[in-house]
């Protein structure tokens, strides 16, 4: 148990690092929004970015699935899947197994905005990296990793 002046000086250690994070993520965020708008034939925000990414690496997702993995709840996943099918980037078809379900895909056009896009994120990365060894990456992805276990166990 920590004694009144450890917690204090601890709270402060904590409410920095929470402050860090949460900068650096919503600079991140902007920076790739940016470069994003440099290429408007895309016509993608990082949040479409997010499910089309997903959907790469899954191949297919119940809606229900997608929103999950992409931290969105039920009504703003049903928006974004809504806008991509208009931009002919996914497809939503009944799930064979359970009509109530919907199984969303890239389509031909999704996958070729993933392999546009993809390069820029890597690069993206690499100048937000520049100055990190691999082993200061790999640190920090085991790190934000406890930290979002610890969270996972509360929810």
């Amino acid at each position: 148990m920590f004694n009144i002046l450890e917690t204090k000086k601890m709270d402060g250690r904590l409410e920095m690092s929470g402050f860090t994070l949460e900068r650096t993520v919503k600079l991140m965020k902007l920076s790739f929004s940016r470069i994003l708008l440099m290429h408007p034939e895309t016509d993608i925000t990082v949040d479409q970015w997010v499910v089309i990414n997903m959907l790469y690496k899954h191949n297919a997702l119940s809606q229900q699935e997608l929103g999950e993995l992409c931290f969105k709840d039920a009504p703003t996943i049903t928006r974004m899947i809504d806008l991509l099918v208009s931009k002919k980037l996914v497809s939503r078809t009944h799930d064979i197994n359970d009509r109530r379900r919907f199984i969303i895909k890239l389509t031909d056009e999704g996958m070729s905005i993933y392999h546009y896009i993809f390069p820029l994120v890597r690069e993206f990365r690499a100048e937000a990296y520049d100055g990190l060894s691999n082993e200061d990456l790999a640190h920090l992805d085991r790190t934000l990793n406890r930290i979002f276990e610890n969270l996972s166990k509360q929810n």
